[in-house]
């Protein structure tokens, strides 16, 4: 079975503390092993395309967890941290890969 990645790309973040207060929540879940936290950091350099910040990849057992995954409710609490909009938070890209 082919593994299912999350792609996050963050083009700007307007409010850093909650932001930061996200990464907490979902520490323990990265702990637990609901999934492998890849990369996770600073962009060093845009080589192609929109200005980004950050970058995470995260690596799921099964193309349909990492398809599911956002709409648990463990995820959904951690994510609850940002309040009722992330874009309020921040500008991101997330979207969900198969592995090859």
């Amino acid at each position: 079975m082919k593994k299912g990645y999350w792609i996050g790309q963050v083009r700007g973040i307007k409010n850093q503390e909650l932001f930061n207060k996200y990464f907490e929540a979902t520490a323990p879940l990265v702990e637990r092993g609901d999934y492998k936290l890849l990369i996770g950091g600073p962009v060093q350099k845009v080589l192609e395309g929109d200005e980004m910040v950050f970058t995470a990849v995260l690596e799921f057992d099964s193309l349909d967890k990492a398809i599911n995954y956002y709409d648990t409710e463990d995820y959904q609490k951690a994510l609850s941290v940002m309040g009722d909009d992330v874009r309020n938070v921040v500008e991101r890209n997330l979207v969900v890969v198969e592995g090859s």
